[in-house]
């Protein structure tokens, strides 16, 4: 149950007895620790508070991220988005969303969830000067952790070569979730030396073509897509390159069964109106049609051979780098608290200080379910 605390703090934001009761009896809302430090976790959506929200006391409110619309069929998308009126166009990074705020002396970083992470918490000041918070302690860098040595994600922005990186895309107020408009954003980011993603241009649907153009670019670069966002951060949408969709299956097939079906047929979906969009035929429309069946095909395929071979379990392996050892239990906890299995394979020391750690997560649902069939379970379908 929710303490008297927070509650109180939840009627003050506009939440009624009843609706408390609901979130309380429903596992909606959570009451969380991290380091000694107290806070309600929205589990789903009440009134203004977006699902994801954390709250440590009356000024210290971080709202949760809010989900970003996604379009499909690029011209006709910016064209009831944004009609003929101008918008910024900027680079939808491949990973892991973020949300860093001080709260009392400590800067901490929370996942979409409303987690702190232990992890990016630890690193996060590798990336960014704290000098923002004693100027802006009201405000939230929100922003997306990237790169191939990331605890949540097997592949990263190509341009990331080794570690991880930091890229801001949004400063919040706490308590409303305001944003800044993109200018003072840009300016702010500029001014206190924060990595922010790449910025591609202010655009309108007269430069349709260049869009396009643009978006060829980021397939042939494999980068995952653009944001589309008005100067004032009133509208924002989403699109990604068929690049990011095929590579997305390939990645997901390899743990088929842990997956729901939805998630291979939005991104066949979104290429199938890309492709249709671009009116792609012939050879070129082969080529997508070859790799589509290769990337959803051959890593399934795979993971039955591994588990054909009697020993295997299906995984995916990944690297991280902490500055104490420590921080690798914490993160290793904050995985089972979120019922992951998770292996840790190696640990080593480098040249910086840093530890290196390696860690395999394990899908036993998945083996399982690939292991009886594979032995010959009949089932209904």
């Amino acid at each position: 149950m929710v303490s008297s605390y927070f509650k109180g703090i939840l009627l003050n934001l506009g939440l009624d007895e009843e609706r408390i009761e609901v979130l309380e009896n429903k596992g909606g809302i959570v009451e969380d620790e991290f380091e000694g430090m107290r806070y309600l976790r929205l589990k789903d959506s009440a009134r203004s508070l977006r699902r994801g929200t954390v709250v440590f006391d009356e000024h210290n409110i971080i709202l949760g991220f809010p989900h970003i619309k996604r379009v499909v069929q690029l011209e006709n998308g910016i064209r009831r988005a944004f009609k003929r009126k101008p918008f910024y166009v900027e680079e939808k990074v491949d990973g892991y969303n973020v949300r860093v705020a001080k709260i009392g002396e400590k800067i901490l970083v929370f996942t979409r969830g409303g987690f702190v992470c232990p992890f990016t918490t630890e690193r996060i000041e590798d990336f960014i000067t704290l000098d923002f918070f004693k100027d802006y302690p009201n405000m939230v860098l929100c922003g997306e952790m990237a790169g191939p040595e990331s605890p949540y994600l097997v592949e990263g922005p190509p341009y990331v070569k080794e570690d991880i990186q930091f890229f801001l895309f949004d400063i919040q107020e706490k308590k409303t979730g305001r944003s800044l408009p993109v200018e003072e954003r840009l300016k702010l980011a500029e001014e206190y030396g924060i990595p922010s993603v790449e910025v591609f241009g202010l655009y309108d649907l007269s430069r349709i073509d260049e869009l396009h153009a643009l978006i060829d670019r980021l397939t042939k670069e494999k980068r995952e897509g653009i944001v589309m966002k008005s100067p004032d951060m009133k509208k924002i949408v989403k699109y990604v390159t068929p690049y990011a969709n095929i590579n997305d299956i390939k990645i997901g097939a390899r743990i088929f069964f842990d997956l729901p079906h939805g998630y291979f047929m939005q991104r066949i979906k979104r290429l199938a109106f890309y492709l249709a969009e671009r009116k792609i035929r012939g050879e070129e429309f082969d080529e997508y049609a070859r790799a589509l069946g290769k990337v959803l095909l051959e890593p399934f395929v795979e993971s039955i051979w591994d588990i054909s071979s009697g020993d295997d379990e299906i995984a995916e392996l990944f690297t991280v780098r902490v500055k104490k050892l420590e921080t690798a239990h914490k993160m290793v906890t904050h995985f089972e608290r979120l019922r992951l299995k998770i292996h840790i394979d190696d640990i080593e020391v480098l040249d910086n200080g840093y530890w290196r750690i390696t860690f395999k997560r394990v899908y036993p649902d998945a083996t399982k379910e690939m292991r009886e069939l594979w032995n010959g379970h009949a089932f209904v379908d």
